[in-house]
């Protein structure tokens, strides 16, 4: 380790630096190191948890410009398995391909040891839009096998529904991941030993669709940006290779809010114009895309583009009659809650219209963030009263803010997000600062015991 991070002429700590800005990049920020860690390295050969071994090599065959391998810098120990979220996804032409893909890909993810990595804007947007414009095959049938009944696709098929609720009520926890990352391994391994009519078949494909897409989305709510990104590709090729382009659509819209909530707020603008491009004209899935374009329009900091389209996806959603069943729990409070999210961001990041700005996400994110509402949405709770608080401390409200994440706190009993957890871990510091108000000073040691058994 030494030798090498001296012929690429760095010290220790701008190794740190380099590590953490390559995390930062790829939507694992909550993996940062310390920077002194690096000096334990160099020093006494200490080899730090995965997947950091494999991201050091990276960094410095990047800046060294010639491949250095993870035993080379750690000799004698075994690197990590590593995935890249975008990598080798134009090889897969076919369905069998990518059933086997995302079989691997579920025993990869489970694993203690292995990571995928978050793609960078540019290489997810290119990903997104390959995906569009490839095209699958998918021979189906295979005689002589046992083959699967109607009864038993519908049976799985309402299991699929009722493990979305539970993750509407729970949100993406260790447990939880394990337990539907297993269940669409097992439906894959269904597909491709068993034999089926076409009909019974292409329902098993919507069901192998609609669960990478959900495993997509809790690996998002767990903090995987890098697996969540890879299973939510995997959904929209296989959702357009049976010709569930609705489904498709969907699962891009995922990613473009996925990508702006990796801080990739252009590329995330774009992902949402493909999603809306290839979007079947039905008005609910029209709310949903259209309102993900809200939410990449404000992370990429334009505010009139979020307005434009907030606006535009609520007329949508008023104009509808019915919904497909995978947009079940989309209701106009979703939307006015994704705006008021959408407005703390723009606060956040804008000198000027702070203060209004501010103000009116407060007013769309106090009434449904109250306990009580939406019982059927926990884990939507919770999130909204995160950024609800945030709303109250940029903008100055510190008795407002208390009472805000004191009710936010009472949805960890039932609640096991990471994502929505980290918001509120990551208010501490905010409080912090806020010290000298008695309410705050008051609060922070209720605050921390929370967290503590979060």
């Amino acid at each position: 380790m030494a030798e090498v991070l001296q012929h690429a002429g760095m010290n220790p700590r701008q190794l740190a630096a380099a590590v953490n800005a390559w995390l930062a990049g790829r939507g694992l920020g909550s993996r940062r190191i310390d920077p002194t860690a690096p000096y334990a390295w160099v020093r006494h050969g200490y080899k730090p948890y995965d997947p950091i071994p494999s991201v050091v090599a990276i960094v410095l065959s990047e800046h060294l410009g010639y491949p250095v391998g993870v035993d080379q810098l750690w000799p004698a120990r075994p690197s990590a398995v590593m995935s890249a979220a975008a990598s080798d996804l134009l090889q897969e032409g076919g369905v069998e391909n990518m059933l086997q893909s995302l079989s691997e890909l579920t025993t990869l993810s489970a694993g203690k040891n292995a990571e995928v990595i978050a793609a960078s804007g540019p290489d997810l947007a290119a990903a997104v839009l390959d995906g569009l414009r490839t095209s699958v095959s998918w021979a189906h049938r295979r005689s002589g096998r046992e083959r699967v009944l109607p009864p038993q696709v519908r049976l799985i098929g309402a299991h699929v529904e009722a493990l979305r609720k539970l993750d509407d009520r729970h949100g993406g926890g260790a447990l939880s991941m394990r337990y539907v990352t297993s269940e669409l391994r097992n439906v894959v391994d269904l597909v491709q030993s068993a034999d089926y009519e076409p009909a019974v078949g292409r329902e098993l494909m919507t069901i192998i669709a609609d669960l990478a897409q959900l495993v997509g989305w809790v690996h998002f709510d767990a903090q995987r940006y890098g697996a969540a990104e890879r299973y939510l590709l995997f959904s929209e090729r296989i959702a357009r290779g049976i010709g569930e382009h609705g489904r498709a659509a969907n699962a891009v819209g995922m990613l473009a809010y996925i990508s702006a909530f990796a801080g990739h707020g252009q590329e995330a603008v774009h992902i949402a114009s493909a999603a809306d491009r290839c979007s079947p004209r039905d008005p609910v899935l029209q709310a949903r895309i259209i309102g993900r374009m809200a939410t990449a329009a404000a992370a990429a900091g334009d505010l009139s583009g979020f307005r434009r389209a907030s606006e535009k996806a609520r007329e949508l959603l008023s104009s509808a009659d019915g919904a497909p069943t995978y947009l079940y729990y989309l209701e106009p409070e979703q939307l006015i809650a994704e705006a008021g999210q959408a407005l703390v961001v723009l606060g956040e990041h804008m000198t000027v219209y702070r203060q209004p700005l501010l103000a009116e996400a407060i007013n769309l994110l106090a009434p449904i963030s109250k306990v009580g509402a939406r019982p059927d949405y926990p884990r939507s709770a919770l999130l909204h009263g995160a950024f609800l608080t945030k709303a109250y401390l940029l903008n100055g409200e510190m008795e407002p803010a208390v009472t805000a994440a004191r009710a936010t706190l009472t949805r960890l009993s039932e609640v096991q997000s990471i994502r929505g957890i980290t918001y509120l871990r990551q208010l501490r510091p905010a409080f912090a600062r806020r010290s000298r108000s008695p309410v705050v000073s008051e609060f922070l040691p209720e605050f921390d015991k929370a967290l503590a058994h979060a």
